[in-house]
C-alpha cells in the first residue's frame, strides 16, 4: 500500500484547513474587539498559505487509506480491519 497519494482528500483537506484557521482567526478578532483590545497581529496570508500546504500534505497521506477503504467496502469486507490489515485480510 502506498503511503502518499494525491486525490480528492488532498484537495478537501487543502480547502478545509485554511477555512478552519480563518474562522478561528475571526473568532479571536471578534473576542479582541468585544474586549476593546488590539486585534490579533497574525500574518494571515502566510498562515493561510501554510494551512493550505499542510492540508494538501495531510490529505495526500489520508488518501491511500480512503482508497483502500473504498476497495474494502466494494469487496464486502469490514472496512477498518481490512484497511489496517488486521486478521490476515489482504
Amino acid at each position: 500500500m502506498q503511503h502518499f497519494e494525491i486525490g480528492v482528500l488532498s484537495f478537501v483537506f487543502a480547502i478545509t484547513l485554511p477555512v478552519i484557521y480563518f474562522i478561528g482567526y475571526q473568532v479571536r478578532r471578534l473576542g479582541a474587539w468585544s474586549k476593546r483590545e488590539a486585534r490579533p497581529g497574525d500574518r494571515i496570508g502566510f498562515f493561510l498559505i501554510m494551512a493550505l500546504v499542510l492540508g494538501f500534505v495531510f490529505g495526500s497521506f489520508a488518501q491511500p487509506l480512503w482508497s483502500a477503504g473504498v476497495s474494502c467496502h466494494a469487496a464486502g469486507q469490514p472496512v477498518v480491519p481490512c484497511v489496517l490489515n488486521l486478521g490476515g485480510h489482504v
